[in-house]
């Protein structure tokens, strides 16, 4: 978006700000993203979202509370692993309705939030290993990758708890990001060069060849 300007008194970092609707003082942004000419949607480390209507001149929180303030109260409904929670997301990945989907920073559970909703809802992970990745298709359904390798699907769409394992040749390295061009096409992409791709909406992956030899980590599938 043009016409950004930075958020604090500036004299330090661009992050830091007096206050922000009454979140801490030093804000580290995790996830922005312009969705309009004149809006814009911020994710916080601390699970604070802040939206603009008006190229950012004025900001207001969609969230009254923390993540940290959230498991506070949840801990004791069954979230495994909020008690150990660090106060940071992994990752953050924001749908085109506005739904966001995010991954604890120990990948031992995830947390989601609709447009309207007081607060993220936190979710025990579905797989025995540790998420590393979640995302939205194009259906709306949702992805997950798991450290060490592994995709799972979401079983219908929205957000759900019910996943199943897709076979994929991942060649022993982890996958790190799945991005969707439409419903029927995907692509994945991992570690040493690792890239996938579907052509029916996820349920069987083939690799590309022709990153075999690129001796790198492919983080981020644009």
């Amino acid at each position: 978006m043009a016409g950004w300007k930075a958020l604090g008194d500036g004299k330090g970092d661009r992050n830091e700000t007096r206050s922000l609707n009454g979140f801490p003082e030093l804000i580290t942004w995790v996830y922005i993203k312009a969705t309009g000419e004149k809006s814009a949607e911020m994710v916080t480390d601390e699970g604070a979202i802040y939206v603009t209507s008006n190229r950012g001149y004025n900001w207001r929180a969609a969230v009254q509370e923390t993540v940290s303030a959230t498991l506070n109260r949840t801990v004791s409904s069954g979230i495994s692993g909020a008690s150990y929670y660090t106060g940071t997301f992994n990752t953050v990945n924001r749908s085109p309705d506005g739904s966001y989907v995010a991954v604890s920073s120990r990948g031992n559970f995830y947390l989601t939030w609709e447009p309207g909703q007081p607060y993220w809802q936190p979710h025990n992970r579905a797989v025995a290993r540790r998420i590393q990745n979640m995302g939205w298709r194009a259906d709306g359904g949702l992805w997950l990758l798991v450290r060490g390798g592994g995709l799972y699907l979401s079983k219908g769409t929205g957000i759900s708890e019910d996943f199943e394992e897709i076979p994929v040749q991942s060649r022993g390295f982890g996958i790190l990001d799945v991005g969707y061009r439409s419903k029927e096409e995907a692509w994945a992409a991992g570690g040493s060069g690792v890239l996938l791709r579907t052509t029916n909406g996820g349920k069987t992956w083939t690799r590309d060849k022709a990153a075999d030899n690129i001796a790198a980590n492919l983080y981020s599938v644009k």
